[in-house]
């Protein structure tokens, strides 16, 4: 069982083991309380990579595995993929193994000390620095610091409050403050600001002084409140989606011109459907997308459990099955995003989704639509619709603009002229 400091920790184990593994372009994809359910490595934008990372920081903190031992796990995975990543060997897995072991240690005993009993025993907590040759200085003047277990200022200034920052905070009872000469509290002092642009969003965010971006929340918060539900009620709550990645997006590609014979008529048999998709990738069995992720193809792919058929479900997407297929070999834009796993109540499961806007002239009339492929987990949801512009003024508006921009979510893995 974990082991970081001097106890083992079942809620670290847990807390790390329900994490999503989420591929990513930068560290900026994911950001803040959203650490509490999506596992990332900054820049493993492969999910085989950032799974394999994963396994391994399982089990550092499962069997207690040191930097040594995370450190061959590092270059197995990086010789296997053929990861090529920034920094040194050294300090990058580093920075993982200790980010996130310190983190699950963290929200593992934030879990602990949330229980109302512990809190009875222990209604204080103490801030502590590390004692690091080069410090924070803002750290370093937090250090003994005594605060109301539930004053407010933990809700920000929970260690870790940075890359490699080792400050803790403890619990301490009455009894410690009378041994200590305290009667009361500190009071929490105010903070000082700086600005920081989050580049997925533009947004200027406000963050304290002496905290990284992306520190500034309680680790294992969100997590924490899934928890708690279930001690209290006995239930595991379901979850909800989340916002993961940009709000101001990027404008889409240019629709792709297509010819009006890529659509099928009506009244044919499933069947024939089926392999108008399977005939775009030309017998491939496993395809690889443009990201280099791997996909089963076989008519698989459009049978329900029982074996059937489920082409003509929605009576609109069997005449498109050609233009879905090319939407997935050649999509416009790749998102991964995290969504409830419904199986598994109280957990996310990562998936992909490609999108394709189309042009199609159809007895002279312009009409646009779009395509969206979504995969996770062996399972896919796909469409395909268009519908006429209807006009404003001088613009042509998309009848289905809104909801195709909705589709535009989570890491931006892929933009057709990009990369």
């Amino acid at each position: 069982m974990a082991r970081y400091g001097s106890l083992p920790f079942k809620e670290a184990i847990d807390y790390f083991n329900q994490k999503a593994p989420l591929p990513t372009t930068g560290w900026r994809d994911v950001y803040g309380a959203q650490h509490d359910h999506a596992f990332m490595v900054a820049g493993a934008n492969k999910v085989a990579i950032v799974e394999g990372f994963s396994s391994a920081l399982q089990a550092a903190i499962a069997n207690g595995e040191t930097l040594a031992d995370f450190r061959k796990r590092f270059d197995e995975i990086v010789t296997k993929h053929g990861w090529d990543y920034k920094g040194s060997r050294g300090w990058r897995s580093r920075l993982i193994y200790e980010t996130n072991i310190r983190q699950a240690y963290n929200a593992g005993r934030e879990a602990q000390m949330a229980d109302p009993q512990f809190q009875e025993r222990f209604p204080y907590m103490e801030y502590r620095h590390s004692g690091a040759e080069n410090y924070r200085p803002q750290h370093k003047a937090w250090d003994r610091m005594v605060l109301l277990a539930n004053d407010p200022w933990w809700k920000v200034h929970s260690p870790s409050n940075g890359y490699g920052c080792k400050c803790k905070k403890f619990p301490r009872s009455r009894r410690w403050m009378q041994r200590n000469g305290r009667t009361e509290p500190d009071v929490a002092p105010p903070d000082e600001y700086r600005d920081f642009i989050d580049e997925r969003t533009g947004e200027v965010k406000q963050i304290p002084v002496g905290i990284d971006p992306g520190f500034e929340h309680r680790p294992g918060q969100s997590w924490l409140r899934s928890l708690t539900h279930r001690q209290q009620t006995g239930q595991t709550p379901q979850v909800e989606p989340i916002p993961i990645g940009p709000v101001a997006k990027p404008d889409l590609p240019a629709p792709t011109p297509v010819n009006a014979t890529a659509v099928l008529e009506d009244g044919l048999p499933d069947e024939q459907y089926v392999q108008a998709f399977l005939d775009e990738f030309g017998g491939e069995q496993v395809f690889k997308d443009v990201t280099g992720e791997p996909i089963a193809i076989n008519d698989y792919l459009f049978r329900d459990a029982d074996g059937s058929f489920k082409v003509s479900k929605d009576k609109i997407r069997h005449r498109y099955m050609r233009l879905l297929a090319r939407g997935l070999i050649q999509p416009d834009e790749v998102w991964a995003l995290l969504e409830p796993d419904f199986k598994t109540l109280g957990k996310y499961r990562v998936k992909r989704r490609y999108i394709k806007r189309w042009v199609l002239d159809e007895n002279g009339q312009e009409v646009h639509g779009y395509s969206a492929f979504e995969y996770g987990q062996g399972t896919w949801t796909g469409s395909t619709v268009f519908t006429p512009h209807r006009k404003r003024g001088k613009e042509r508006i998309p009848e289905k603009i809104k909801y195709l921009e909705d589709q535009r979510e989570g890491v931006l893995l892929y933009r057709r002229g990009e990369g």
